[in-house]
């Protein structure tokens, strides 16, 4: 038996099918909710950003279209939550706070073993500096730094998400670097 693509379970889903949501939310809620929480930095808001985003995936699937990707569709409606979440918080120039959390309960990871303490404070540190810079930057840098270098996504694909052309998100991608580098630069933390 083969595994139905993220394409046929859409089809499945504007056919009445609401199993194949269940599928789609087991295969990309993990992506997703890494995408929203780098975005909002509140475990809570991204939970209910990454369900209001499956529900208005239930309900608006047969806008879903013909050719297009479904993760580029997903991103695209979770990051327009996560704009509406934060306007209504108006707080898009400190929208990442200074918490220090594992990393890897941000990535899911399941080793309860901690082999290097130093290391993994060593990691919690520089993981915590780059929030901290990141929310330095203009929120469309911020946004296709997170897209590009968290999710792996390519400049196309962002600038579909995005809504802008290709050259636009490089640009974004370009000065959203430089402001990343200046802001680490200036809490003390050099290249390494």
């Amino acid at each position: 038996m083969t595994t139905p693509s993220d394409d046929d379970l859409i089809h499945e889903l504007r056919a009445g099918n609401t199993d194949s949501l269940g599928i789609l939310v087991a295969r990309w809620e993990g992506p997703l909710f890494r995408f929203v929480y780098r975005l909002l930095d509140r475990k809570d808001d991204a939970r209910d950003v990454c369900q209001e985003t499956f529900l208005r995936i239930l309900r608006k699937s047969d806008r879903f279209r013909e050719g297009a990707r479904f993760s580029t569709w997903m991103y695209q409606i979770a990051l327009n939550l996560c704009r509406d979440h934060l306007r209504r918080r108006r707080r898009w120039g400190a929208i990442i706070e200074e918490k220090i959390e594992s990393t890897r309960e941000t990535r899911g990871a399941s080793t309860s073993v901690v082999l290097d303490p130093g290391a993994e404070l060593a990691s919690r540190e520089r993981g915590a500096a780059v929030a901290r810079a990141l929310a330095e930057i203009p929120p469309e840098q911020r946004e296709v730094l997170v897209l590009k270098e968290f999710e792996g996504l390519k400049f196309r694909e962002i600038a579909e998400i995005l809504g802008c052309p290709e050259s636009t998100v490089k640009s974004r991608m370009y000065y959203g670097l430089a402001g990343l580098k200046g802001a680490l630069e200036r809490q003390g933390i050099d290249r390494a």
